[in-house]
């Protein structure tokens, strides 16, 4: 929903799985909620693709991350941020289990709202993690 409106189509990605593939998403430009014009997308806020070239950008690394994961096992193990146990100096990155069909599913969803913005010619909003 935006400002009361069902936003058609649309795409929900674990958070988890947009923070391992986000320095790929830095390759991509997008309009931020302060005007300004940035790489990447607003992890936080909302950001907007506008131009053309970007959406196709987007679209290429999505589809390509997709075309990796169809190549995963069944279960996927990604790693994530670093972090402490608890009263301890001993540091570990955190380990984030997902179903290859899960991941494949939600990036398909993606591509499908991109296909649409490019038929269209309208913007693709992501609303932040």
């Amino acid at each position: 929903m935006l400002n009361g409106l069902e936003v058609t189509p649309h795409a929900s990605i674990d958070d988890e799985l947009i923070n391992y593939i986000s320095d790929t998403l830095n390759w991509i430009k997008a309009w931020y909620p302060n005007g300004s014009y940035e790489k990447g997308l607003d992890r936080y806020g909302y950001s907007i693709i506008k131009e053309e070239e970007n959406i196709k950008l987007f679209k290429d690394i999505i589809i390509s991350w997709r075309n990796l994961f169809i190549n995963a096992p069944e279960r996927i193990i990604l790693t994530g941020d670093y972090g402490w146990e608890v009263d301890s100096i001993k540091g570990f990155y955190v380990k984030n289990e997902f179903k290859k069909q899960d991941i494949i599913d939600q990036i398909s969803d993606l591509v499908i709202v991109v296909e649409k913005a490019l038929d269209t010619k309208t913007y693709v909003i992501h609303y932040g993690i």
